[in-house]
């Protein structure tokens, strides 16, 4: 994470960079900086510098709509992407409550997820 100078309140700005895509803003703290042979593939979003509060509200997130879940955001267990629908809209998805759908066979839970590009 980078600390700007400029934060004019109480708290610093806090900025997360990623290997291989660091700003020069980024690089200049270092006088020693190399910059990687081999950069690591990154999508455009990920390339750009974020606010480290946006970044930790990813890993902060307990629900998510289906939409969402389809996208496979960082920090949910793959396999568990049902759990972190509301309960109203997982019921409305799967017609039964959570505690139901978890005493269900494991092939029966794959099924319904994969109707729902849940798996």
């Amino acid at each position: 994470a980078v600390v700007s100078t400029q934060s004019t309140g109480d708290k610093p700005e806090m900025t997360v960079v990623w290997a291989g895509h660091e700003p020069e803003q980024f690089k200049s703290l270092f006088p020693w900086w190399e910059d990687m042979t081999e950069t690591i593939p990154a999508t455009e979003t990920e390339r750009r510098p974020t606010p480290l509060d946006e970044e930790l509200k990813q890993f902060l997130q307990t629900e998510y709509t289906l939409q969402e879940l389809q996208e496979r955001p960082a920090g949910c267990d793959p396999l568990r992407l049902e759990q972190y629908l509301s309960d109203t809209e997982f019921e409305a998805i799967f017609s039964m409550t959570k505690k139901n759908f978890g005493n269900l066979q494991p092939w029966k839970q794959k099924k319904l997820k994969s109707a729902h590009g849940l798996f």
